[in-house]
């Protein structure tokens, strides 16, 4: 199976139709669309350069007018009544684990129930705030005896460690980077499950996240649904599977458990998406969780989110058969950071070196390893300076929400735009114009947006090294979206009023033509030699209203995993 560059740079090439509705489906009321239809666009004019700006204008919306505004007449026009059935594809075939929750069985996707242990809840937060503190305090001495400058050794040491994901006992985290240069590592198969006649008839694949503070890191940012992936045997392709999650809740991690899948139309074109899942996890805790899934054909993509401390704390597993302009999207991992950037320290840190060095994990890494080397000679002052500058940039790393402090002499918020975004450490930092509201929980909102006919105004700016990339998504504003309510508030849960929502999703940027590597997307250029950050201005007009869920998803398609920065 491919799933070519159709999928992320959408061109458009189906009209506009509305599909008569399979034996399952008559109880609907004809005149709303409902989830067994899977409704198209006909094509929307070609993005077009003003300037030094590219102008992207959506598809209309699938709604007529009138239109209602969803945010002060809520729902709004497109919302769609729940129902209680699976999902079918463009054929009408239905789609097997699409339907997440039902008035009787509000956990529909689980395969079994969550298996809860206790855990240590030191995060990698934690550890570095103490080993900060500690290597200050020992510089600031007037005296310094041998074990001092072990200690202080040993505690850089372990920052350094945490930052590349190297072995550190006794920690959940152990192996999950700060540095986000392993992507090439981050690549799974689906493993087959046969019956005694050797017929695969589903399969699993194993993965594993810690949630804190505002991060969700995992290891595994791609999934091959093809078993045994480059050989010529059986697949989950026609079958239903299932990804089992081990997820460790670390400090001030605690959320709801909500992966969101994305699944194509049957076609090779966007279908619906939902949440699979609406679980509590307590901090301190251990949670295994077994998702059943679509067979494999359909899968697109699974968008792992907190409600509480969204949009960053967020996380990203693609298929790892998806082309754009030719080449798979693990193949841009390995293009960037090479076939095993984990293999030896030679090949980390060439893989290290991508990173750009505005990044705060990158300024964070850069600090100890001089530190560290301030040490071996001796000089207590320029470790004391080197690990404060350090400090600092550990500041900038705990929140995405605004640009970091430390970046300011080459980048800042753009107030002509409605939002700035930073692609750094190929995660992406992001601050609005004006007066930032986080609300207490590090939201990013946009208001302005309510009505179809909004221009959003993006600047885009790329710290690292290598081609960042530009997508936004539509999850559910112009071809509806459905709430399966199943509140989660009495068993602690802080999202209870779109739990388990499903909608239809489609990318709003099209394809903008050819990068000089030959892939259609919006570009962002990377740094250039003297660490100046590539730039790139973006306007959408919107041309739906947007769901109550989310206004819109961003995100970076050449290198996915954490580059995410979606927008209420």
């Amino acid at each position: 199976m491919r799933i070519t560059s159709a999928l992320l740079s959408i061109a458009f090439a189906f009209p506009l139709f509305s599909q008569s509705k399979p034996a399952v489906c008559v109880n609907a009321d004809p005149n709303i669309l409902h989830p067994c239809q899977q409704p198209l666009f006909s094509n929307p004019p070609p993005p077009k350069t003003v300037g030094d700006r590219i102008v992207v204008t959506t598809p209309t919306t699938f709604f007529p007018q009138p239109a209602v505004n969803p945010f002060d007449l809520p729902p709004g026009t497109n919302f769609l009544p729940s129902v209680f059935s699976n999902n079918f594809d463009v054929n009408f075939t239905e789609m097997p684990n699409t339907l997440p929750s039902t008035p009787l069985v509000p956990y529909n996707l689980h395969d079994g129930d969550p298996k809860v242990s206790k855990i240590s809840a030191i995060s990698p937060t934690d550890d570095l705030t103490r080993i900060f503190g500690h290597v200050i305090d020992i510089a600031g001495q007037s005296s310094k005896s041998n074990e001092d400058r072990a200690a202080a050794r040993r505690a850089i040491g372990m920052a350094i460690d945490i930052l590349e994901g190297n072995p550190i006992p006794n920690r959940v985290y152990s192996g999950l980077p700060l540095l986000h240069y392993d992507g090439p590592n981050k690549v799974k198969s689906v493993v087959a499950i046969r019956d005694s006649s050797g017929k695969v008839v589903g399969g699993n694949v194993d993965v594993h996240q810690v949630w804190y503070d505002s991060h969700i890191e995992a290891d595994t940012a791609f999934i091959d649904p093809r078993v045994d992936a480059g050989g010529p045997l059986p697949t989950v392709i026609e079958v239903p599977w299932t990804i089992t999650y081990t997820v460790d809740v670390l400090t001030r991690g605690e959320d709801d458990f909500s992966p969101y899948v994305m699944y194509t139309n049957g076609a090779g074109m966007p279908g619906v998406g939902m949440d699979q899942s609406f679980f509590p996890m307590a901090e301190g805790t251990r949670t295994v969780f077994k998702i059943k899934m679509a067979p494999g054909k359909y899968f697109s993509l699974v968008y792992t989110w907190g409600w509480r401390y969204h949009p960053p704390r967020a996380q990203v597993m693609e298929n790892a058969t998806k082309e754009l302009g030719g080449k798979t999207l693990p193949q841009f991992e390995i293009d960037t950071f090479g076939a095993n950037p984990r293999q030896n320290e030679q090949t980390k840190l060439a893989a290290i070196a991508k990173i750009g060095d505005l990044s705060p994990e990158k300024r964070m890494w850069n600090a100890l390893r001089g530190a560290r080397a301030a040490l071996d000679k001796g000089s207590w002052p320029e470790v004391d300076r080197l690990v404060r500058t350090a400090n600092n940039a550990f500041s900038d790393w705990q929140d995405r929400t605004r640009l970091p402090w430390g970046t300011r002499n080459r980048v800042r918020a753009d107030q002509t735009a409605d939002l700035t975004l930073l692609y750094a450490n190929n995660t992406i930092y992001a601050e609005p114009s004006g007066k930032i509201d986080h609300s207490g929980s590090l939201q990013i909102d946009y208001p302005k947006w309510k009505m179809r006919g909004t221009t959003l105004n993006v600047t885009l700016y790329n710290a690292d090294n290598f081609e960042h990339a530009y997508q936004n998504v539509d999850f559910g504003g112009a071809r509806g979206w459905e709430n399966q309510f199943k509140s989660s508030v009495k068993f602690g849960g802080s999202g209870c009023w779109f739990t388990f929502g499903r909608n239809y999703w489609w990318m709003n940027v099209p394809n903008t033509g050819p990068s000089p590597n030959g892939t259609a997307a919006i570009i962002v250029p990377p740094a250039d030699a003297t660490g100046k950050p590539g730039m790139k201005k973006v306007s959408i007009e919107y041309n739906y209203e947007p769901s109550r869920r989310i206004r819109f998803y961003q995100f970076d398609p050449f290198h996915h995993d954490v580059a995410i920065l979606s927008v209420h």
